[in-house]
């Protein structure tokens, strides 16, 4: 895939979409984790796909990062694999 983003479905194109679950956590802190190789899916054709090479901070209550969270992110994507897309079934297998 050329541009490859997670953000848009692979299925449809679609950019009402999200994250639904992130691989390798790595605590931050006490309200932030890293996670990363994540499964994404989409609202407007129940697509599911999974993104290796995705790194992201989640947070327990949103808002910006911390300084620490995003010094973790940084190291993080300069050591993240290429980034790859890999659309799935309904059933979560690879197509």
């Amino acid at each position: 895939m050329a541009n490859a983003t997670p953000n848009t479905c692979p299925h449809c194109g679609s950019l009402n979409t999200g994250v639904t679950f992130g691989f390798n956590p790595q605590r931050i802190n006490d309200e932030e984790t890293l996670v990363s190789d994540t499964l994404f899916a989409c609202t407007d054709c129940d697509g599911q796909w999974a993104a290796f090479g995705f790194v992201m901070i989640a947070q327990r209550n949103g808002g910006p990062p911390s300084e620490e969270a995003q010094k973790a992110l940084a190291e993080a994507v300069a050591s993240a694999e290429e980034l790859r897309i890999e659309p799935l079934d309904q059933e979560g297998n690879p197509i």
